[in-house]
């Protein structure tokens, strides 16, 4: 069921959330990956331009936020527990020069999921947050030209692909996960390993 939405608009997002439950009748799992396009935002602070920085914020966080409270009325409403996986970066973990809009965003995620898994677990609601780095998607497209020097600079010696992410956010949403709450797990091929 297809839907086009600004996350940082509070009326899309509930419309959002009605046309799922009307469609499909329950909500039980969410998952947070809207982000602002790579582009402009990386850059020296003094070049950081005030409105993408708040741009940048504004769907990470405030699109994070807007979307688990109207998923979570209905978990709750429900009674049977839910999963909710956050999709930060590597950037959520370690901070870089002229990443200072992404990383702020990024480590708010790490946050973020730390509060709502300490809020939500006793309504059995799962949260955790998973930490991708170099990922073969188009929005990697602007960084093609160091595509080869980024996977060298991984352990394992490549980067990563959009099926292993899903397959991770997958498995965070089974049953068989149900002990993994409250984590920011790193999946980068170990050029990020901090916790």
């Amino acid at each position: 069921m297809p839907l086009v939405a600004d996350v940082t608009n509070r009326d899309h997002v509930k419309n959002m959330i009605d046309q799922t439950i009307k469609e499909l009748g329950r909500i039980d799992i969410l998952i947070n990956n809207a982000a602002y396009a790579r582009a402009e935002d990386r850059v020296p602070i003094l070049d950081l331009n005030e409105d993408t920085f708040q741009k940048v914020v504004d769907i990470k966080i405030t699109g994070t936020f807007l979307c688990t409270k109207g998923a979570v009325e209905h978990m709750i409403k429900q009674g049977d527990g839910g999963k909710i996986v956050n999709i930060s970066s590597a950037a959520g973990k370690r901070g870089s020069a002229n990443f200072l809009a992404y990383n702020a965003a990024n480590f708010g995620i790490v946050g973020m999921t730390q509060s709502m898994a300490k809020e939500l677990g006793p309504h059995n609601i799962n949260v955790n947050c998973v930490c991708p780095g170099a990922v073969d998607t188009s929005r990697m497209d602007v960084v093609r030209d160091d595509w080869d020097t980024m996977a060298a600079n991984t352990p394992i010696g490549r980067n990563g692909t959009d099926d292993e992410v899903g397959d991770f956010c997958a498995y965070l949403c089974t049953e068989a996960s149900s002990w993994i709450h409250g984590q920011s797990i790193n999946q980068n091929g170990g050029s990020v390993m901090e916790h």
